[in-house]
């Protein structure tokens, strides 16, 4: 009777550890199938996390005199919340004269920060306004506001050398989420920031995603009129967004159902059609999407399949797909990294992607995982950093 009970107590973590070293092996077998990137510039580390901060969520560009600048927010602050954000008010400025190969920091921005918490968590965008400008957005850490907050936005008129004093982009703080390489500017001049709003009890729990929209470049910002939701796991999370050749704008948004779901507007962001799934397999983790230079639509992410519905892990490897049709399909992915994939031990996430005269720079963070996929304990500054890789262009797809 006794051996009966303890078999049965132990029975459901048999199932499990059997059912997880099934799916590593399948795993394993299926990035085995996919193509590799081709690398200009091969990835490495070039930063290191340290103790106080973790390296993520990246922002590029690249600037009239060939340099490219790129600013990171660091990740979440320990527990002593005031201390930080008093001592890393606005994030550091790094900059690259070799198509991204070797970077100097260049001090922290400089940028008047008064208001209420800091940069953190979330993701950097840098976009060149139609009126020459450059924009910068970050993701603001609010206390008590589950690590999210009304998003804030400044200006450079001179190459990122100075900037305006970051401002909000709305007037009332919630738990907003923007991540990196988010802002776009439509055909139309219109601004068009995707981020998510908690609507579930905890961060991460579930999300909406929608759009602050500006009309008038960056001067006043308002919220979409409507939002893209899902009745689901983690609901329609950390939105990114590329306007279409017909003028329709497409958001792709990360979700617990297995893949990135696909959402559009048909009026410039205002509204949103019901998600519908992609192709594109994925826990809930990061992704970045961007229009090539020949049009096509590219999308990093990290293609695995998902330890279970509503899980946040894999978050390797780091893969791209294309699409040469809208979204409407997508391309096999093609690895970029797949490092710690062997074991589900590596988080590689938060990809940038800046467009160079050689081919694609991408940056992205890479952080330990627990290979059962809990967030508890998975922060080690010795594990990981900030990581880049020069790409060649994608190849354009055969004739059909």
């Amino acid at each position: 009777m006794f051996l009966h009970a303890k078999m049965k107590s132990v029975r459901p973590i048999i199932e499990t550890l059997l059912w997880g070293a099934a799916l590593l092996l399948a795993g394993q077998a299926e990035l085995a199938a996919f193509e590799r990137a081709q690398f200009l510039v091969p990835p490495e580390i070039f930063i290191r996390h340290t103790p106080e901060r973790s390296f993520i969520g990246p922002g590029l560009i690249a600037l009239e005199n060939g340099d490219i600048i790129m600013a990171a927010p660091w990740g979440r602050p320990p527990t002593n919340f005031e201390a930080i954000a008093a001592k890393f008010p606005v994030p550091m400025l790094y900059r690259s004269t070799d198509g991204g190969r070797t970077w100097k920091e260049q001090g922290r921005m400089k940028m008047e920060w008064s208001l209420t918490g800091l940069i953190s968590d979330g993701g950097t965008s840098f976009l060149r306004l139609r009126d020459g400008r450059i924009a910068v957005v970050f993701n603001r850490h609010v206390l008590g506001l589950h690590g999210g907050g009304a998003p804030v936005m400044a200006c450079s008129s001179d190459d990122g050398q100075t900037w305006t004093a970051a401002k909000l982009l709305t007037e009332k703080d919630d738990a907003f989420y923007v991540m990196n390489d988010r802002l776009i500017q439509l055909s139309s001049g219109r601004c068009v920031l995707p981020v998510a709003r908690k609507v579930g009890k905890t961060e991460g729990d579930r999300d909406e995603a929608l759009a602050i929209l500006s009309d008038d470049a960056g001067a006043t910002w308002r919220l979409s009129r409507g939002m893209a939701r899902m009745d689901a796991p983690r609901g329609m999370a950390e939105p990114c967004v590329a306007e279409l050749k017909d003028g329709r704008v497409l958001m792709l948004g990360r979700t617990g159902l297995g893949s990135h779901y696909v959402a559009l507007s048909m009026d410039g962001g205002e509204t949103w059609s019901k998600p519908v799934a992609t192709t594109l397999v994925a826990a809930c983790s990061p992704l970045t999407l961007k229009t090539l230079p020949d049009g096509r639509l590219i999308v990093f992410y990290n293609h695995a399949t998902p330890i279970k519905v509503g899980a946040f892990f894999p978050r390797t490897p780091l893969c791209y797909a294309v699409s040469d049709d809208a979204g409407k399909t997508w391309s096999p992915p093609v690895i970029v990294d797949d490092d710690g994939a062997a074991n589900t031990d590596r988080q590689n996430i938060y990809p940038s992607v800046c467009f160079t005269k050689e081919g694609m720079l991408v940056l992205w963070s890479s952080h330990r995982a627990d290979p059962k996929g809990s967030f508890a304990g998975g922060y080690d500054a010795n594990i990981g950093g900030g990581k880049r890789a020069l790409l060649a262009m994608p190849t354009l797809p055969k004739a059909r």
